[in-house]
């Protein structure tokens, strides 16, 4: 019995006639919100002085999340618009906070750890105009 839940779970996850599709507006990318660039230097992978993934996955070096958000009409789209916050430390140690409102896809995605969803926004480095994907998840105290 376990054995047929397992398989039907995967051909759910595998089906891409069952899986999540983006309907009008959810996968539309806002090419104008732009990343704070000394995060990016040292947060990203193609920044010019990455730390690394092991440092820059770790939320006191590197975070980013959000606190709020409210739905949005802008350009004959719906779009969710999210208070987005960039938290970081440059290498000499000293903490740097960013926040602004970002245009993010019109979907929810249901986060497994918080009671709250997280957004998937396309983000712009402003000075190659490289463009990434990238998630927000709620602020959570305790964490951040």
């Amino acid at each position: 019995m376990l054995l047929l839940g397992l398989l039907a779970a995967m051909m759910l996850v595998a089906s891409p006639v069952l899986a999540w599709q983006p309907g009008p507006g959810e996968g539309s990318k806002y090419s104008k919100n732009y990343y704070p660039t000394s995060y990016f230097k040292y947060c990203e992978p193609d920044g010019s002085q990455y730390y690394g993934d092991k440092k820059a996955s770790n939320n006191s070096w590197c975070d980013k999340y959000y606190k709020e958000y409210q739905k949005k009409s802008f350009q004959g789209e719906q779009w969710y618009w999210v208070h987005v916050y960039y938290t970081w430390k440059t290498p000499d140690g000293k903490s740097h906070q960013w926040d602004d409102w970002y245009y993010c896809q019109y979907h929810k995605y249901n986060d497994p750890n918080s009671t709250r969803p997280y957004f998937k926004a396309w983000v712009t480095y402003k000075p190659t105009g490289n463009s990434y994907w990238e998630w927000f998840y709620y602020w959570q105290s305790s964490s951040h």
